[in-house]
């Protein structure tokens, strides 16, 4: 790499940087002081461009329309805030993510209802719309420089109010021990409200800094989000030193990164085949960064002792099995008498679609049984489970592509690997807890994302089409519809009595009471770690039958599968339905297969509505669905259904 080059490249890596510092400021000090996993936090990035861009048009001065899209920005943080986040402070943290998830899904279609699809610009400022000489003839946009020292000077300003004046020293301690704040008689509402409104402002201020470099689209603060978490995840969950350290060597990992890996792998193989695996290399920087940082530092380089993140509670729905553990299987019993009617009514009245709806609908159930069996029963709430799916996708899909159509020699192939995975990632992933554990599971899964994106071979990131399909013994089993749904069907069964059976088994006892007490459970004799990476790998191997199941139902696998988007989504499923709860995991995928297929059939802005339902779902349905089905039967029903 040339000095030239690598100087521009350093130029973006600030740029990245100061853009990240200035959306983690106040997702760290969100989740600092208020404890308050904030998904939606990218949203008000986007917000942010998105006011810039239409104070825009109003006004034709950029500078206007930043000053003007600081206070919109700052009032609209505290009209979310007002309607729905207050309420969610002392929620269970997965209930946060659930609340939060929906409102990136209704503010991300709102914006493509308001400004279209298509993604829209804003020139620079006049006054900078010029570029810096460098050597070798090559310049760099005035602009880009004055984002990164209008990035450094408001890093300036944090630090004097957050180190210098009384406001920042609540922030401080409420980072350090809220709960000594509210003891003292500090309003906490205020506070809560002032570093939400503030850290709303700052990814506003982001979005409209970046609004002349970025597209501005929907959905162009979900990606820099995950970014943002990893920021915070290495700086120190509270610490805006961290975050501020942390966002620069971001920033300039991940930019200088995807030239220098490209650039060393020319001097190993053929240039060709660098470009292809270069990018997909240097896109894992920064989640391998963040991997080694947790290694040896698992609560980050400046850790301010911010909130941690307790295991989920248990919802009373699914604490005990006793009397109403008989009503828990009648209800899965008509939920598969149901499903396997599914053929015969498609047949009836000529609807295969809904044949294909269900199998859907059935594969999703089966990987989110084995989320809940970790989040549920263990504690371990996983951002990136979705892998585990791609991973056995891919097993079926690459195995087709290679002339393997035996499903008994594709099983064991997608096992194997799942356990693999499941083994290495599970014992570093488990040195951590809590968000911590969250982060460094979607690193992994986003690591293994990337990799599948680089298989030229077998489609890269446009995925693989399969013109065959694997074969049961010589049989066509997987070849029809009917076929292949029973055969989903009895996997869906044989998951749910197994986890079930996990469930109430020594195995499980040990696991739940980890979960409410590891200290206790460890001085019994019993180790921990064993029985967590035990059911981490259970989890996979039964997520990588879905994978499979996946495959074969669709004839085509591609990255998009091990997306965190994905594992957002089995999250979601899980929580809905009712985490823990004998039949919650059921319930809540064949809930959101069901409601996205009726409300996409209403309007195609239908995200309009779900979004909106998924946070009256975390605010009213304590145990989710299965629990609000439990209490339909009377206060005397408290087993799980």
């Amino acid at each position: 790499m040339s000095a030239t080059l690598l100087l521009i490249q350093v130029l973006n890596g600030l740029q990245l940087g100061v853009i990240l510092f200035l959306i983690a400021a106040g997702l760290t000090l969100v989740f600092g002081v208020m404890g308050f996993i904030n998904l939606a936090h990218g949203v008000q990035y986007m917000i942010g461009a998105y006011l810039c861009w239409t104070l825009y048009q109003v006004t034709g001065s950029f500078l206007a329309a930043l000053l003007l899209a600081l206070p919109a920005a700052l009032a609209l943080g505290v009209l979310l805030e007002v309607l729905v986040f207050r309420h969610l402070y002392d929620r269970d943290h997965l209930i946060q993510v659930l609340a939060t998830f929906g409102v990136i899904i209704f503010v991300n279609q709102l914006a493509k209802v308001l400004f279209g699809p298509a993604a829209l610009s804003v020139p620079p400022p006049a006054l900078l719309d010029w570029s810096f000489p460098l050597v070798d003839g090559l310049r760099y946009p005035a602009y880009r420089v004055a984002l990164i020292a209008a990035g450094l000077l408001v890093a300036l300003g944090l630090w004097l109010v957050i180190a210098k004046t009384r406001v920042g020293m609540l922030i401080r301690a409420g980072a350090t021990n809220p709960d000594m704040v509210d003891a003292l008689g500090v309003n906490v509402r205020r506070l809560f409200l002032i570093v939400f409104a503030f850290g709303a402002m700052l990814a506003g201020f982001a979005g409209a800094m970046a609004a002349p470099v970025f597209s501005v689209e929907p959905g162009m603060g979900d990606n820099l989000l995950i970014v943002a978490f990893v920021v915070i995840i290495i700086g120190g969950i509270g610490s805006i030193r961290g975050a501020f350290v942390a966002a620069l060597l971001v920033g300039l990992v991940d930019t200088v990164g995807r030239t220098l890996v490209t650039d060393g792998l020319r001097l190993m193989m053929d240039p060709s085949s660098a470009n292809q695996i270069g990018p997909a290399l240097a896109s894992m920087l920064i989640y391998l960064l963040m991997a080694g940082v947790l290694f040896f530092k698992p609560q980050g380089l400046f850790s301010a002792g911010g909130s941690p993140m307790s295991a989920p509670a248990l919802p009373a729905e699914a604490a005990g099995r006793s009397a109403s553990a008989r009503f828990g299987v009648g209800i899965a019993l008509g939920i598969f008498v149901l499903l396997a009617l599914t053929p015969l009514v498609a047949e009836l009245y000529g609807g295969g679609y809904l044949t294909t709806l269900v199998m859907r609908a059935m594969i999703l159930a089966i990987a989110a049984i084995s989320l809940d069996l970790l989040i549920g029963h263990g504690g371990m709430i996983s951002f990136g489970h979705a892998a585990f799916v791609a991973i056995g996708a891919y097993a079926y899909g690459i195995a087709i592509d290679e002339g393997v159509y035996s499903i008994f020699a594709i099983l064991p192939l997608a096992f194997a690997a799942a356990a693999l995975f499941a083994l290495v990632t599970g014992a570093i992933s488990l040195r951590t807890s809590g968000v911590y554990f969250i982060m460094i599971t979607l690193a992994f899964a986003q690591m293994l994302y990337f990799a599948m994106g680089s298989l030229s071979r077998y489609g890269a990131d446009d995925g693989l089409t399969l013109w065959s399909s694997a074969d049961v013994a010589g049989t066509g089993l997987l070849k029809s519809d009917t076929g292949l749904f029973l055969t989903i069907l009895a996997v869906l069964v044989g998951v749910w009595l197994l986890v079930n059976r996990i469930a109430v088994s020594r195995f499980g006892r040990v696991l739940r009471a980890a979960r409410q007490n590891p200290t206790r459970v460890a001085t019994m004799g019993y180790s921990v770690f064993s029985y967590r990476l035990t059911a981490y790998v259970i989890a996979a191997l039964i997520a990588a039958l879905a994978g499979v199941l996946w495959g074969a139902q669709a004839n085509f696998v591609s990255p998009a599968i091990g997306a965190w988007q994905r594992s957002g989504d089995l999250i979601a499923i899980v929580v809905v339905g009712g985490m823990g709860s004998r039949n919650g995991a059921l319930i809540g995928a064949l809930f959101f297969v069901g409601i996205e297929e009726v409300l996409s059939g209403i309007t195609q802005d239908w995200r309009l509505i779900f979004g909106p339902m998924l946070v009256l779902i975390a605010l009213y349905a304590h145990g989710g669905l299965a629990g609000w089905i439990d209490r339909l039967q009377g206060p005397r029903r408290t087993g799980g259904s």
